[in-house]
């Protein structure tokens, strides 16, 4: 089969090679047929029917291509045996990629007045998409990358930055120490939150109400709302002697390990990767004041401040990044707004890190942003809109989910969101998911 392609490779250059279960032959053209199933229903009197979403359609692929050589008529059967197996088979195409399909279709024709040439059509839905998958498997992996390589390189520019100003004097290393253990109070006063109490709670079985996280992270079956703060009282108590640990530093190596330590703390003791993002967002400012003197110990004590205070906010980015790979948007507007405001974080700190002349920790930040960035944007493009729900009159909960989504069960998706006095008696516009 390789040789026939060869021949297929020399004379029609601008071809490219798909397969079938492995069976090789090329690709002239492609087209897809993706889409909603929709139930439209007419009423009696009524000029506008009703569609009723009933989810998203298998999604369709039509190719036209053709086998030649002296073994085409050797393809075509291979193919005819492909299409016949049961079951569905791999599809390897140029554009669509990997995919798990059924052949719903197969046509050959041989051209006239020509020989060693047969032409193919073929009709194949999906079953599975590989690619969709490996795509967000390599950008999950890319970001894990990047937040190693961010790390190290932030470390060593606070080294080369901090380490003649420390060696100074004690005063210069207190005040990193300061301005650090400042920083870090604001962790463990954010693990005490609301926030972080509401998605301990959502890791109990149940229905939790609406205090508990829309993106609350796995639950666990055996677990109760007194274990769950146990668990979380352990982990506060856990944050505050990582915390704590800072003032025992004096040199610039340990004192980073023990900065960088601290978002980490606070981004494991929160099961929510949408709540540990909101509560490290408070992290991500770090400005002490810092007083300009001509005086060598002055000097050095300006400088250490202000590296640390810049570590301070790397390390609290580098744990959002790892948030971000975890998190589950429920909208594509909600994907986009973290989109957004994660770049201009990263952008900022970029530039700051770029006017010290910290070169490794601005590539790292330039990396990492793309890598989160891109990861982000893949997600909006695959979920729902946000829109506006309008009625005349104040409903009930589950009627307007009947209504909306022909699925009661949405019911406490809306709660969530329009936020009433009562779920039976919403508010007469509110936001909605699209789908």
């Amino acid at each position: 089969m390789s040789g026939a392609l060869s021949s297929l490779v020399s004379t029609a250059a601008e071809y490219l090679q798909c397969s079938f279960r492995g069976v090789p032959f090329a690709v002239v053209g492609s087209g897809g047929q993706p889409g909603r199933k929709f139930a439209v229903h007419d009423y009696p009197y009524r000029d506008t029917p009703w569609a009723e979403d009933l989810g998203r359609k298998g999604r369709l692929y039509r190719v036209r291509g053709f086998v030649t050589g002296a073994l085409a008529a050797t393809q075509r059967d291979l193919l005819v045996r492909a299409v016949e197996t049961k079951g569905p088979g791999l599809l390897l195409h140029p554009s669509i990629g990997a995919v798990q399909a059924a052949c719903l279709r197969f046509e050959w024709r041989e051209r006239d007045g020509y020989s060693g040439v047969i032409d193919l059509e073929f009709e194949f839905l999906e079953q599975k998409d590989y690619l969709g998958g490996l795509v967000l498997t390599a950008l999950h992996a890319a970001i894990g990358v990047a937040t190693l390589a961010f790390n190290a390189a932030s470390s060593s520019d606070y080294g080369n930055a901090t380490a003649a100003p420390m060696a100074v004097g004690a005063s210069v290393v207190g005040a990193a120490v300061d301005t650090a253990t400042n920083w870090a109070a604001g962790a463990v006063s954010a693990l005490s939150s609301p926030a972080a109490f509401g998605a301990s709670v959502a890791t109990v079985p149940g229905n939790n109400g609406r205090y508990a996280s829309l993106n609350a992270g796995t639950v666990d079956p055996s677990a109760t709302v007194s274990s769950a703060l146990a668990a979380l009282g352990t982990s506060q108590q856990t944050l505050a002697a990582t915390a704590a640990a800072i003032a025992d530093q004096a040199s610039a190596s340990t004192l980073s390990a023990a900065i960088l330590a601290v978002p980490e703390a606070l981004r494991s003791a929160i099961p929510d990767p949408g709540t540990q993002i909101a509560l490290l967002m408070q992290l991500t400012s770090c400005n002490p004041s810092v007083l300009a003197s001509s005086a060598p110990i002055g000097g050095a004590i300006a400088t250490v401040q202000t590296a640390t205070a810049a570590l301070c906010r790397q390390g609290a980015l580098l744990s959002i990044a790892t948030a971000c790979s975890d998190w589950k948007p429920t909208s594509s507007n909600q994907a986009e707004a973290l989109r957004q405001q994660v770049g201009i974080l990263l952008d900022n700190e970029a530039t700051i890190a770029a006017d010290a002349g910290y070169d490794a920790t601005w590539q790292a930040l330039r990396a990492l942003r793309a890598d989160v960035l891109q990861d982000l944007a893949q997600r909006a493009s695959q979920l729902p809109d946000i829109i506006t729900v309008t009625r005349n009159a104040p409903l009930p909960a589950l009627v307007l989910a009947q209504q909306v989504y022909a699925d009661a069960t949405r019911a406490p998706d809306l709660i969530q969101r329009a936020n009433p006095i009562h779920p039976a008696f919403m508010p007469t516009s509110f936001e909605a998911l699209s789908s």
